[in-house]
């Protein structure tokens, strides 16, 4: 889940990225059979924000679909007229956003669309009709919010820096020494395949054990640092029990393997130390925001806020206990979500910044989770 946008604040600069300058539209693309938003670029762009767009329109669809099956008998030639221009609508508002156009007006017509349809079926509509069109109602309020969180972000472009290009440097190095970690193994198993001590047989096996469990680790986008720790011991181990009666080979690979180790602790460090940054930075972002906000919000976006703290303190937990943030992230964001829609519009330009802020950090976090 690498990740990619740009963390604004100017107490944080980084080396600027190549695609510096290049504003790119949120927009859709072919993904093998699915269709996912792209987002800001040929970079990763904020990965919540497009699932969350991505689910309410595979939620629009579902819904008028149900919706013209409900309506298929309904001999109503106004309905009917008014069910074609529904999907009509709906097919230009999934247009305007897979070719990265502003799409307020038509989702604004496909609401008045909805809204004439509902009131020439009336008294006739049945509860599954009812239900259906207030599911469609829910599900255009979901993807206005989305989208306008979409439009305040449109133009900035992806930059990597900072906290999050130190961290982004140690993820792909992890990757590429844990390549290289493995082949060692692999070549250090083919050269001691003829040995026959039971020592050393039971220290490889335990070396491949614990290689996997480290690879196992960087896979779910836990912490490797424990199991790390014990395949440097088993390397260690290994080398007590060969002696010093060893081939040129197995002494250049043993090699190789303890400088690859010691560059993976090295990094696995780095990313843990600018995960703690980006954390801390999110939770700079929530009280800053808690403060603009202030005493008099309403209560429904104090409720918003109740709930962000919550999720940013079980993040901040699960970050503190190596864990995976991948879900933290998403509900942080999606509370984020909520109170934007809640805010309706009416923040101030420091909250708007703020909540931006926020999820440039949430997106540089996603940038040093594995």
């Amino acid at each position: 889940m690498f990740d990619l946008l740009r963390n604004p604040k100017s107490i944080r600069p980084g080396p600027a990225s190549p695609l510096e300058g290049r504003a790119v539209p949120l927009c859709l693309e072919a993904l093998e059979d699915r269709t996912l938003p792209s987002g800001f670029g040929s970079l990763l762009p904020i990965p919540p924000l497009l699932r969350h767009i991505q689910r309410d329109l595979r939620d629009v669809k579902a819904d008028v679909n149900m919706l013209a099956t409900a309506l298929a008998s309904s001999t109503n030639a106004t309905v009917k007229a008014d069910l074609t221009a529904l999907q009509a609508g709906l097919a230009t508002v999934v247009a305007d956003i897979t070719n990265g156009t502003n799409a307020t007006q038509d989702l604004a017509r496909l609401t008045n669309q909805l809204t004439t349809l509902n009131q020439d079926l009336g008294s006739t509509a049945t509860s599954s009709v009812r239900h259906e069109l207030r599911d469609l109602r829910q599900d255009f309020r979901n993807l206005s919010r989305d989208l306008r969180f979409g439009d305040l972000t449109r133009g900035i472009p992806p930059v990597l820096g900072g906290v999050e290009g130190i961290g982004f440097r140690a993820v792909t190095d992890i990757q590429r020494t844990l390549a290289s970690v493995k082949a060692d193994v692999r070549a250090l198993a083919a050269a001691l395949a003829s040995n026959t001590s039971a020592a050393v047989k039971a220290d490889l096996t335990a070396l491949q054990a614990d290689l996997a469990s480290v690879s196992a680790d960087i896979a779910a986008g836990t912490s490797a640092a424990q199991d790390l720790s014990k395949l440097t011991a088993d390397v260690t181990t290994l080398t007590t029990d060969l002696g010093t009666g060893i081939t040129s080979n197995v002494r250049r690979v043993l090699t190789s393997l303890r400088n690859d180790l010691r560059g993976m602790t090295n990094d696995l460090t780095t990313l843990a130390n600018s995960v703690n940054q980006s954390v801390a930075d999110l939770q700079s972002d929530l009280s800053q925001l808690s403060q603009q906000l202030g005493p008099n919000a309403s209560a429904t976006v104090t409720a918003d806020l109740n709930a962000l703290d919550a999720a940013m303190a079980t993040l901040a937990a699960d970050a503190s206990a190596g864990k995976n943030l991948s879900a933290d992230i998403s509900a942080v964001f999606s509370d984020q979500l909520t109170l934007m829609g809640d805010l309706n519009g009416q923040a101030g330009t420091s909250v708007r910044v703020t909540l931006i802020d926020m999820a440039f950090d949430l997106t540089g976090l996603g940038v040093l989770t594995i």
